[in-house]
């Protein structure tokens, strides 16, 4: 058995290995998706003799990180073995080739999505990101908030259009969160129906762009309704299928639009960030409910270790200024290696503003200061402030009251 690098002329039988490895009927059709998206060096096969039994695809991408610098990584995917040649090291030997090619290339990580939770972390991989959906009920919601800014111009844009505003906005979002990968060419194409397979049936979803009052593009959301009524009563629901912003006012704007959308009584978000401020935004946070079964998300393996520590950044203190009633004015707060900490008065600029129930909020853990500036319940005054005090005020458990009185 020996692994290779494969070419463009291996990649019928690498998808028959990567068919059978998976339990799926091989589709001859998708051999033309794979040409398209093929990155030669970088997919491997393992071969015994002649035949393909074990299968490993690589992806050029990046990693945003703390501070939003984007950290080169290999991208793992399509990992697979033959039922004939299991527990036989092929897995490893795949990786072990797959990842020392990354580090040869300079790429200071590696990234995969675990179809099984304890296959990956006897090759250094672990759980780096978390993930989840909620649903709301458009009904019980009462809307947005009426103190929330939502201003700007949406639009419904074309396929086109979002294949040539989606790459730059999307870079840009994912810069203010940690955890989100590139999205190559091909990706886009996928989103927008333009790598349909003969035969493939696609339904295209609406998508809206938003844009700030100078015209710039600031938000995009795309989405599908399934037009249920009940009854002769409208009982449909409202998928989104992807949600990007660049600022919570777009993100704010584009919630509104979704909120009323009419004969939508449900709104489905099947992948969300476990802290979407969206619940904050509401008139009735309730009406938001988490979906079943959040799981671990992005699975990433360091292969560099001074690059990757290097590329992120590393909070230093923090300033609050609190507004209202008994603790109004603005407090240094000094925090030392040993998790102690210090509060003064200050006379200095505030990097954080936010009344006594957000300072509440963020007391025993329970909330992040990130999230509340993006509900609006917080402004930060300086860049990074808000994420700063997520680290200060971060508790390795959630609080948790089990009694009642």
């Amino acid at each position: 058995m020996t692994v290779r690098k494969i070419t463009e002329d291996d990649l019928d039988g690498w998808g028959r290995a990567y068919s059978k490895g998976n339990f799926v009927p091989y589709r001859t059709a998708s051999l033309e998706r794979r040409r398209g998206v093929f990155e030669p060096g970088r997919w491997l096969g393992a071969y015994e003799g002649g035949e393909c039994v074990g299968t490993f695809r690589g992806l050029a991408l990046d990693l945003s990180v703390p501070g939003g610098a984007l950290l080169p990584v290999l991208g793992v995917s399509s990992l697979a073995v033959v039922p004939s040649h299991r527990r036989r090291g092929i897995l490893s030997a795949l990786m072990a080739h797959g990842l020392g090619a990354a580090v040869a290339r300079g790429e200071a990580a590696a990234v995969l999505h675990s179809a099984e939770y304890p296959v990956y972390g006897r090759y250094g991989f672990a759980p780096a990101t978390r993930h989840g959906g909620f649903t709301v009920d458009v009904t019980a919601s009462g809307g947005l908030r009426p103190d929330l800014d939502t201003s700007g111009t949406l639009r419904e844009a074309a396929p086109e259009e979002v294949r040539r505003l989606g790459p730059a906005l999307f870079d840009e979002a994912r810069r203010s969160r940690a955890g989100a990968v590139s999205r190559p060419e091909w990706s886009w194409r996928r989103r927008t129906g333009a790598a349909l397979l003969p035969g493939e049936e696609w339904e295209a979803p609406t998508v809206l762009v938003h844009r700030d009052g100078a015209g710039e593009v600031r938000g995009l959301v795309a989405y599908t309704v399934d037009g249920k009524w009940s009854d002769r009563v409208p009982d449909a629901t409202l998928t989104v299928t992807d949600l990007v912003a660049t600022t919570a006012q777009a993100r704010r704007a584009l919630w509104a639009h979704l909120l009323s959308v009419d004969w939508v009584r449900r709104i489905e978000v099947p992948d969300a960030a476990p802290d979407d401020p969206l619940p904050l935004l509401l008139r009735d946070p309730r009406a938001v409910r988490p979906l079943p079964h959040p799981a671990d998300c992005l699975w990433l393996r360091l292969l560099d270790l001074p690059a990757a520590l290097t590329a992120r950044t590393y909070p230093p203190g923090l300033r609050l200024a609190d507004p209202a009633g008994h603790v109004d004015g603005v407090w240094l707060l000094r925090t030392g290696a040993d998790g102690s900490a210090e509060v003064t008065p200050d006379g200095g600029p505030a990097d954080l503003a936010l009344d006594a129930a957000a300072l509440a909020a963020l007391h025993l853990g329970g909330e992040q200061a990130s999230r509340l500036v993006a509900a609006g319940l917080a402004t930060e005054l300086t860049p990074g402030a808000a994420r700063r005090a997520d680290t200060l005020f971060r508790t390795t458990a959630e609080p948790w009251c089990p009694d009642h009185f």
